[in-house]
């Protein structure tokens, strides 16, 4: 099945894309400003929303074209926060005294931190289930837009780190199965 992707942060994070996806046989159509979404739409990764408005706008065209063609989205880490906040809800930093539990270390706004390792902490489901998931973020979606439903909370600080809107196909995580080092590396693409 084919799939839309908007671009990666850097060389190394497409490559963990590109492998993620097609292990769960998924071929990554790499998006630019030139593609129409025709398809499901997997939004990246990658900086906060506001340093690369550019990049902002253009996810907001694809989400729009997406919505258009009733077609699935999505999202990951930064993609989470670009639904939340195209959708009404609030993006923020996450509290100083948490910021170790929920990013890479040595964390910069300018580099491809794809090559960085990851800390991890556990959230559950709304069935219970405990699932150990890689953390990389340093932002969180603070208020949840209306649309959206909590899939998944961390159990360290009850942040919300999913959220889904089922009637028109959206799920979103905070952290990265892409680098296939968590426990459930197939959610959200089992949505689809």
């Amino acid at each position: 099945m084919k799939i839309y992707v908007a671009p990666p942060r850097g060389k190394r994070e497409k490559e963990a894309y590109q492998s993620w996806l097609t292990h769960y046989n998924y071929e990554p159509i790499w998006m630019d400003a030139r593609f129409k979404v025709k398809g499901p739409l997997l939004l990246c990764g990658g900086a906060d929303i506001g340093k690369d408005t550019k990049r902002d706008s253009q996810e907001f065209i694809w989400i729009k074209q997406a919505l258009e063609g009733n077609y699935p989205i999505l999202g990951v880490c930064r993609g989470m926060q670009i639904l939340n906040h195209y959708f009404g809800g609030e993006v923020a930093d996450i509290e100083d005294w948490l910021v170790e539990d929920h990013k890479a270390s040595d964390f910069s706004e300018d580099i491809d931190h794809s090559g960085k390792p990851s800390q991890y902490h556990i959230v559950q489901d709304l069935d219970g289930n405990l699932f150990n998931v890689n953390s990389r973020h340093h932002q969180h979606c603070k208020v949840i837009a209306d649309n959206f439903e909590p899939t998944h909370i961390s159990i360290v600080n009850s942040i919300v780190e999913g959220f889904s809107d089922e009637k028109r196909r959206i799920w979103a995580v905070q952290w990265h199965p892409e680098r296939m080092e968590s426990d459930d590396n197939e959610y959200p693409l089992k949505k689809l």
